[in-house]
């Protein structure tokens, strides 16, 4: 199977094909306050992070494709070049942790969630937002990235509930809109 490295292909121009993210739901569920350090999961060029940049300085996008991180790192974000199932940081390392558009994208979705749940900090909050796949337009998507050969494999979220619900002292909480699902995640103790 021809394999070709899609992000790091994009990486430069990433930004100018999609535009800035408008993030309000996401900054609401993720309630990051100042000082609280936030780790974007598959962030590439940091286009979601830098929603928070004037909130909290405390933040880091970690991502496989190196050409998408050097962006991010133009922006003035610190990044890490990193798979999203073995991350460089320790245990709690973070009281919050995003992931946007990019679950489907990883090639194991179990282990990154459970890496990122290592690194959740206790009282911590985990925000997962990916294209709900209940809906047409979204199945489309998927339709067109196979054809693209990415390694694209949505779940629905569900499914990526029924995976966090495993996590001891967890919370999971799921909402819609337009297409969209947010899975937050908060670790009680």
């Amino acid at each position: 199977m021809i394999k070709i490295d899609h992000f790091n292909v994009l990486g430069p121009v990433y930004d100018l094909i999609f535009r800035e993210k408008q993030g309000h739901k996401l900054q609401e569920l993720t309630d990051v306050r100042p000082g609280q350090k936030l780790l974007d999961v598959g962030g590439g060029t940091g286009r979601v992070s830098i929603l928070f940049k004037d909130i909290n300085r405390a933040l880091i996008v970690a991502d496989s494709a190196q050409k998408m991180l050097h962006k991010a790192l133009e922006k003035g974000i610190d990044s890490v070049n990193s798979e999203s199932e073995r991350l460089p940081f320790h245990d709690g390392a973070f009281e919050r942790i995003i992931m946007v558009d990019a679950l489907h994208h990883v090639a194991n979705q179990q282990q990154t969630l459970k890496e990122m749940w290592r690194l959740l900090a206790p009282m911590g909050k985990i925000v997962i937002e990916e294209p709900d796949i209940r809906n047409l337009i979204v199945k489309l998507l998927a339709l067109g990235e196979k054809l693209l050969l990415m390694r694209s494999r949505f779940l629905s979220p569900e499914r990526v509930a029924s995976i966090a619900e495993k996590f001891p002292n967890n919370n999971v909480k799921i909402d819609r809109e337009k297409g969209i699902a947010w899975i937050t995640i908060t670790k009680e103790k």
